[in-house]
């Protein structure tokens, strides 16, 4: 015994026996596992390495890629500007764009005229030359197929000036209504035309 085996424990001196008999191969330890990159990539200037791809992970199944991202929003916009213009030629009334010209007529004064800027929802009526009424009455403006088909779009009152300016709903196709009539009604109440035109223009589809 050496006196290296001196220092030993005894109980510890057959273990330490053992691992002398071992050869230099059982002392190696295992190699790691290879980097990913060489050290030459790593330090290799910016502009040569190759960026990663981005991505969004929006959800665990779903990846998306800005490019694709993009590709798809540019999709949606061309469709949807393509069905809404579809959908408003279709919906369009047909005197939607025009301005359709109103002269006196029946009891209304003469020079007195309008004028109705139609869209495909909605009226602009600028008015010149009415007398101005009280209280008691007020202008309402139709749409009319004839003298018993009529449907009413919204009422005005003038100005001392006798001009007026009003924005109404087109609720009737100018197909089916394609008369433009002001009357002068009193404020009893009673919704049906009164008979009484003072304005009122050509068919529209004329």
């Amino acid at each position: 015994m050496t006196r290296r085996d001196d220092d030993i424990p005894v109980e510890l001196r057959d273990v330490a026996a053992r691992l002398r008999a071992l050869g230099p191969e059982e002392w190696e330890l295992p190699a790691p596992p290879p980097l990913r990159a060489t050290l030459a990539e790593q330090h290799a200037p910016a502009a040569h390495r190759r960026p990663a791809r981005r991505r969004w992970r929006i959800a665990p199944w779903l990846v998306l890629r800005p490019a694709l991202a993009a590709a798809a929003v540019l999709v949606l916009v061309v469709v949807g500007t393509g069905l809404g213009a579809l959908i408003a030629g279709r919906d369009a009334s047909p005197g939607a764009g025009r301005e359709v010209a109103l002269a006196a007529v029946g009891d209304g004064p003469r020079g007195a005229h309008a004028a109705a800027r139609l869209r495909a929802a909605t009226m602009q009526l600028t008015v010149s030359g009415l007398p101005r009424i009280g209280a008691g009455g007020f202008y309402e403006v139709w749409m009319m197929r004839d003298a018993t088909h009529l449907v009413a779009l919204g009422s005005f009152r003038v100005g001392a000036d006798g001009r007026a300016r009003v924005d109404l709903p087109v609720t009737a196709s100018p197909r089916r209504f394609p008369v433009l009539d002001v009357s002068r009604e009193a404020a009893d109440g009673d919704p049906a035309h009164s008979g009484h035109s003072v304005l009122r223009s050509r068919p529209i589809d004329s």
